[in-house]
């Protein structure tokens, strides 16, 4: 019977480039943490009291999500019952943007560095955005990593993938954000977990005004046209989004200021 009333875990997926690492940093000024725990980058801290944090596993050479039996139904079944779950996603335009600025010029992939794993991974260099947003290794980044694909899988995604997707969001549920609305998604984990975040919000890992590339409409139209899958789970997120939560406890500004 204590089984039963015993209260959930809170476990947040951190996607890349989408701000996680923001929300994880005001996760951990949120309680009194230890020095080693505050220490620990908010992208590889694993968990924050009693909320776990699954990552891109950086211990292997194929950085892949850590916790892909969330989106596996055969698996997951044990999950509803022990967590309650939250992720933000983020449209695949500032997403890409972010990345290929972080890749190409912050991690020194122009340069050939290595360092820029996604970059060293591409049969091509490529010279600018244009050149990285054709490869198949780099589309559909956010899907693909849920289901537990490796870095930089050129192999491409089928509808059935997706829609194992969309099945775990609405079954177990995912308690979903987006980038761009940040605050929603910050009211969102305070209303559901029963964890009163810190009032001060700092977004972390900006790109640098000398690090962020112009991109035209045209090669934005592309991205998305390359990116249908990200595309759809952002839309789907976004229209699903809870808008009944009791009070606004934050006010954050849109920005595509993330890098990391």
């Amino acid at each position: 019977m204590l089984n039963l009333f015993r209260k959930k875990k809170n476990l947040f997926i951190h996607i890349p480039k989408t701000g996680g690492s923001s929300f994880v940093g005001l996760l951990k000024e949120s309680f009194n943490l230890s020095a080693s725990e505050m220490q620990t980058p908010s992208h590889v801290i694993s968990s924050v009291k009693n909320t776990e944090v699954s990552h891109v596993d950086f211990e292997t050479q194929e950085r892949k999500f850590k916790r892909p039996d969330i989106f596996d139904s055969k698996k997951n079944s044990s999950l509803k019952k022990k967590y309650e779950i939250f992720m933000i996603v983020r449209h695949p335009v500032d997403r890409v943007i972010s990345e290929f600025n972080f890749q190409f010029h912050i991690l020194g992939g122009k340069l050939g560095n290595k360092s820029a794993g996604i970059i060293d991974r591409l049969p091509n260099p490529p010279n600018n955005i244009d050149d990285y947003i054709l490869n198949p290794h780099v589309q559909n980044y956010q899907v693909k990593f849920l289901l537990g694909r490796k870095l930089a899988d050129p192999k491409p995604l089928s509808e059935e993938e997706f829609q194992l997707v969309l099945k775990a969001i609405k079954e177990l549920p995912i308690h979903c954000g987006v980038t761009d609305k940040y605050s929603d998604f910050l009211n969102l984990f305070q209303e559901k977990s029963n964890i009163k975040l810190n009032s001060q919000f700092v977004v972390r890992k900006k790109t640098p005004e000398s690090a962020k590339s112009k991109v035209n409409a045209k090669t934005k139209a592309a991205i998305e046209r390359l990116n249908d899958f990200d595309l759809r789970l952002y839309t789907f997120v976004k229209e699903n989004m809870k808008s009944n939560l009791s009070k606004d406890y934050f006010n954050c500004q849109a920005t595509n200021d993330f890098t990391i």
